[in-house]
């Protein structure tokens, strides 16, 4: 009985180390400027569902470096493989170009994946006039 109980142990933390050294499970496509919002378009490149999902929206102005927005999709619902499209005001009300990084990512288990230097997601950089 001991030995069943610590195998079950063990296949919980294999299972969720896995978690923590996959890759991100968000794929940045596109980014645009609109009038008032930013547009963000991704894909959910997990195996699971995404329940909640964090980007970091900062300025290039130096002056408004430290308005960096929490765009956040707090109760989501993003499967694996589709394509997703979100929009965000400008952070400060201030039309310029805004990098975006994936912050947060809450899974429908429960578990959260947060970027690593070894496991970085990619950034999305949104000059307005230009489409990417």
């Amino acid at each position: 009985m001991p030995r069943a109980r610590a195998l079950a142990i063990l296949a919980v933390l294999v299972s969720t180390s896995a978690y923590a050294l996959g890759a991100c499970p968000v794929m940045m496509i596109s980014g645009a400027a609109e009038r008032d919002n930013i547009v963000l378009t991704f894909r959910n490149s997990g195996k699971l569902p995404i329940r909640q999902l964090d980007f970091s929206c900062t300025p290039l102005q130096a002056q408004l470096a430290d308005r960096t927005n929490q765009c956040r999709e707090a109760n989501a619902l993003f499967y694996p493989g589709m394509q997703y499209t979100v929009r965000y005001p400008y952070p400060g009300a201030t039309r310029g170009s805004i990098t975006v990084t994936v912050k947060s990512v809450t899974m429908s288990d429960g578990f959260v994946w947060k970027p690593a230097k070894k496991q970085p997601c990619r950034a999305l950089r949104i000059v307005p006039g230009k489409s990417r």
